[in-house]
């Protein structure tokens, strides 16, 4: 059924670049995961389990339609979509997946254990017939599931990656692993923060550490890039949102070093997003955007921001309260045509 929302508006004129708000919900609904979806709207799935379109045009009203399941669904953490499915991750202590197939006639949920036990899922890609799952360690292993047909069925990676004491990853906004030119990547955070990487597909695996501050909620909770080479990764500690020390480090050679920024985002950050040329982070206390891959920062706003996505032409930024703050992309004049 679809449900009609009155569309607030507001411009801020804090200085460039302009900033819509578009109000979508009640103030306790709130949505880490966001993307787009289509010309004209973004897929939401929030915090109360509800999964979202919402029309990007600023003229009319909000327009949200909510896809029927049979299935109870609790808070949703991630989605993704490829050209023959919808997939919603839940993430709690019996994570599942649901998957909806685009005429919606399939509604299917996936349960994912590890060594038969519950795993709390962080963070889904999907890419064409590839996918890949990220869950925190069970038993000593981090919880890695990988598709190679478009999401029919989905097994345990061959190769196993240890756990160090203290490690696991973050659900914060579905952005802590990634499909790179074929390779499965995730970053992790606690104790020991490292980027972990598989070129075979999930069947071996190596790492190198991202040198975050270490402490049960410090490290690395959101990763973007450009190519396979050149990846930022943000985070710090959500309990000290205005620690700006270690909240960002940069890597130019495919994550086998890291240099933290120059000049830092404005606090700890929740998401980091690339389009056309210029790095978004978001988190409790603000925005804030690089035009040279992570070195320095400038600060957009200081909304309470969750998560991330964009078009060809704007950045929608999911905020707490049912908003969505949308911004045109910023030009870096030194990126070449036809990039990501």
């Amino acid at each position: 059924m679809k449900i009609l929302f009155t569309l607030t508006l507001l411009f801020l004129f804090a200085g460039p670049p302009k900033i819509a708000i578009l109000t979508y919900g009640k103030s306790s609904i709130h949505a880490r995961s966001i993307q787009n979806f289509s010309k004209n709207e973004i897929l939401l799935g929030t915090n109360e389990g509800s999964f979202l379109l919402v029309s990007k045009n600023a003229k009319k009203p909000v327009s949200m339609y909510l896809p029927k399941t049979k299935h109870l669904i609790k808070e949703i953490r991630d989605a993704d979509k490829n050209e023959a499915y919808l997939f919603f991750m839940q993430s709690n202590d019996s994570s599942h997946l649901l998957r909806k197939d685009w005429e919606g006639k399939e509604d299917i949920l996936i349960p994912f254990t590890h060594y038969g036990k519950p795993v709390f899922l962080d963070g889904l890609d999907v890419q064409d017939s590839l996918g890949f799952l990220l869950g925190d360690p069970v038993d000593g292993d981090f919880a890695l599931f990988r598709t190679l047909n478009h999401g029919e069925t989905w097994e345990a990676c061959p190769g196993k990656v240890k756990s160090q004491t203290n490690e696991a990853a973050y659900a914060a906004s579905g952005t802590t692993n990634h499909i790179i030119g074929g390779d499965f990547v995730f970053v992790s955070g606690g104790d020991k923060s490292r980027f972990i990487w598989s070129s075979d597909l999930g069947q071996t695996w190596k790492s190198y550490s991202i040198p975050f501050e270490s402490c049960p909620t410090c490290g690395a909770y959101s990763m973007s890039y450009k190519n396979r080479q050149e990846i930022v990764v943000v985070g710090g500690d959500y309990k000290r949102p205005n620690e700006k020390k270690k909240t960002c480090f940069y890597s130019t050679d495919g994550g086998l070093t890291w240099n933290e920024s120059i000049i830092r985002p404005n606090g700890y950050r929740s998401c980091v997003y690339y389009a056309k040329g210029v790095y978004y982070a978001c988190g409790t206390t603000g925005i804030d955007y690089s035009t040279n891959a992570g070195i320095t920062w400038n600060a957009i706003s200081t909304e309470n921001a969750l998560s991330m996505t964009a078009d060809n032409q704007y950045l929608y930024v999911s905020c707490v309260g049912g908003k969505i703050l949308k911004l045109k992309l910023l030009k870096n004049k030194d990126i070449k045509k036809g990039e990501r």
